[in-house]
Order: structure tokens, then sequence, then C-alpha cells
């Protein structure tokens, strides 16, 4: 992975923003907020993107327009995946990018290479109680192949917060919760549950298995999402596992069984 997603994903764990998330379904919904897509885009030196030598970085984000303080807390969780801060604008954290580029093109001056860098952030699933931002990272800095990665985040409205799963689950529902996602794990991957985890070919800390917190609520219940190299090689690709909405809502947090409303 190279530096610059390496330093994006890193931040964005960092502020807490990024541990629970939502997807697009089938399922129809209406928006429950009032945003409008930008998108900004800075190109090397003027180069044809399709070239064989040139760099270009891109966004497409929302920009919230609802009403005080949601709309602000909304925007500032968006600029935050970019890298945005007091001290940094968003042309200014795609010149990062370019910086590195420019540093390559000088160090290898007979190399011809392409670089990109794409983050699209989305609004797939909304209810009235729920916002949920998608956000999908491409990017190519040489070698092999590129990286990519999908990272999500819900927003609860009515207390203003971004959900996590000590939020939603107590302890001992966790407990309950992994033994369920375990079993459609080890379900969807043909795996019986004497099956050796490391053997199988995953990654799992200390041969178990395990939740992250790139979690989604959809129509259906809630699917959680491992990027490539989190927990199986990069040709195993993006791994998703689901618990059906009937199973969560026994153990959801009293608070929290209106996410589907």
């Amino acid at each position: 992975m190279n530096r610059f997603l390496l330093g994006l994903l890193s931040l964005t764990f960092a502020v807490g923003f990024f541990h629970s998330s939502c997807q697009k379904t089938s399922t129809q919904y209406t928006d429950t907020l009032v945003y409008d897509m930008q998108s900004l885009q800075r190109v090397y030196q003027n180069c044809n993107v399709d070239s064989p030598d040139c760099a270009h970085i891109s966004y497409t984000y929302p920009l919230f327009t609802s009403p005080q303080p949601l709309s602000d807390s909304l925007n500032a969780l968006v600029l935050t995946i970019f890298g945005v801060n007091k001290n940094t604008n968003l042309e200014q954290s795609q010149h990062t990018f370019m910086a590195e580029y420019e540093r390559f093109k000088k160090e290898f001056k007979d190399s011809e290479q392409s670089w990109y860098s794409q983050t699209n952030v989305s609004i797939p699933f909304q209810t009235n109680n729920v916002v949920c931002l998608s956000v999908e990272m491409d990017d190519y800095t040489g070698g092999a192949h590129g990286m990519y990665s999908t990272i999500y985040s819900n927003y609860y409205k009515p207390k203003n917060e971004i959900l996590t799963l000590q939020k939603l689950f107590t302890d001992s529902n966790l407990t309950k919760l992994l033994g369920l996602a375990e079993t459609d794990f080890r379900t969807a991957s043909e795996l019986p549950m004497n099956t050796d985890l490391d053997e199988a070919g995953y990654w799992f800390k200390d041969n178990k298995f395990h939740l992250n917190d790139n979690f989604i609520i959809t129509n259906d219940g809630i699917t959680w999402l491992f990027n490539p190299y989190e927990v199986a090689s990069y040709a195993q690709g993006t791994i998703e596992l689901s618990v059906s909405k009937d199973e969560l809502l026994p153990l959801l947090n009293p608070t929290y069984t209106n996410l589907w409303e």
C-alpha cells in the first residue's frame, strides 16, 4: 500500500469517524437530507490522464445543505476523509499526492509511470434515523497492482453521533453476535466449524475469527466488509459477511432498535 493511501486510512481510523457503515441495496429509499454532489480533480501539468506517463487525483463527495447542526457535522465528517483540517484544505490535500509524484519523476527520470487516486464518497442508504456514507478509494502508485478499499460510516441522527459496535451491543450480546457472524462466514466460505482458519488461508489475529469495525446497515440487516490484505490475500479480494435483521434485533441495545425506521 502506498504512503498516500496508508496516510489517508490512518487518519480515517484515528479520528474515529469510520467505525460503521451503510451499503447500497436493491430497495429504493427517499433522501431525508438535502445535499449536492461536488467533484474536484487535479492533473499533473495538464497531462493526458489516459497516457502512460501522467498523474491525477479526484474527489467526489456530498455537500450537505440541510439545517444545522446536522449539516455541519456531516460536512466535517466528509472533509476529514480527505485529510482536511484547520491547516489544510481540499486543494492542499490533493497537492500532497502530486508532490509525491513529482519526487518520483525527479528520482526516476527515465521511468514512464501513471499514478492515480480516486476517492468517491456517496450516500447509498438512509432512513429517518440513519444516514450512511460509503467511501470508495482506488489508488495506484506503481507496483504489480493498484489498491482499492471501501470504508463505511453510519450517522445516527437522533443523537448526532457515529454508531459503533460498542454502542449498538452490550459485551455479552457482542459475543453472541460474533458466534452468529462466524457461522455465516464459514457457511459462505464453505468452511466447517472445525476447520483451522490459518490453514484455510485466512489471517485472523491469533487464528480466531473476529469482526472488524467496518460494517454496514442494510435493509436486510448488517454486513461486515474486510478489505484486501485485511484477513486474506489480495487475490481473494473483498470479503463480506452478513447477519439478518431478525437475528440482530434481539441483540441490539433498545435505543437503537429504530435503525430501520
